[in-house]
């Protein structure tokens, strides 16, 4: 994906330096609408030229001039995300957000910035530090797809550190959160989160049949490298265990090429180390 060659062989500090610099001009123009609109409504009003039609009318001309400045300033911090998702690189993006701290300090992007970090510590392997920084966030008033966030993470990293009892508490959480929306878009978003929270259980039991259905038929609208990297590795071990050593090769190679800095790629070449030399042997 060409956006997120940008973020590629770059330090955080290059990052935020330059999403700064974009932010700082986008905030500038903001600031240069409102002043015009304040000067051209206050000699309007002084001069007698306005009503309060026009006055409306110039309060809503504001108003659909900075709404897709305020888009692109969103946009421009939900591409970060690329890092994450495509660049497959955590560590960086953790740094990216822990620096991004000194810059938002409204509450809204502090609680979203700390979402993001602690869905970077989980892909870093860092699963206690991610759920130090997960959980007291709960306390707040969050979107659904923060919400689901969250959830997501609560869950993996509850689940990486065997702790079943937790999981299972957050699998519940988020059946009760599903239950409760009524848009079909929200449907099926929750539906989602349940679905990989139950081919991740089946995993985890070992129902490697379950899970390779489950897994097969949700890898088809994958398109975050990160998805496909992480379900590499775990359809590789379900190849192990059913004996088709080449295609848990095939998978594993994929998952090291291209997995940067996930945890998951320290698994990938445990289990293709022991591969090679069962195959040897």
């Amino acid at each position: 994906m060409k956006a997120a060659m940008q973020y590629q062989n770059k330090t955080p500090e290059e990052i935020v330096r330059q999403y700064k610099k974009r932010l700082r001009a986008k905030q500038g123009l903001l600031i240069l609408i409102l002043l015009l609109h304040i000067i051209i409504n206050i000699r309007g009003i002084w001069w007698g030229d306005d009503g309060m039609a026009d006055v409306l009318l110039k309060l809503f001309i504001l108003i659909a001039v900075t709404f897709p400045i305020n888009i692109w300033i969103s946009w421009d911090f939900m591409s970060l995300n690329l890092i994450l998702n495509q660049n497959c690189d955590p560590v960086t993006y953790v740094q990216v957000m822990r620096l991004l701290e000194k810059v938002h300090k409204r509450k809204r992007s502090a609680v979203a910035i700390r979402i993001n970090e602690a869905s970077g510590l989980m892909w870093s392997g860092q699963f206690s530090d991610a759920l130090a920084l997960a959980e007291p966030l709960r306390k707040y008033k969050l979107s659904v797809n923060y919400q689901i966030s969250l959830l997501n993470i609560r869950f993996n990293c509850y689940k990486k550190m065997e702790d079943l009892e937790r999981a299972m508490q957050v699998k519940h959480e988020a059946e009760v959160l599903v239950s409760s929306f009524t848009k079909a878009s929200l449907q099926r978003t929750g539906q989602e989160l349940l679905n990989v929270m139950d081919a991740s259980l089946a995993l985890w039991r070992g129902d490697h049949e379950t899970y390779r259905r489950m897994e097969e038929a949700r890898s088809a609208r994958y398109t975050a490298k990160i998805q496909k990297v992480v379900s590499a590795v775990c359809l590789a071990d379900v190849d192990i265990v059913c004996g088709e050593l080449k295609n848990a090769k095939t998978h594993l190679e994929y998952a090291i090429r291209e997995g940067g800095t996930l945890y998951v790629v320290e698994d990938a070449r445990r289990m293709l180390a022991e591969l090679t030399q069962k195959e040897q042997g």
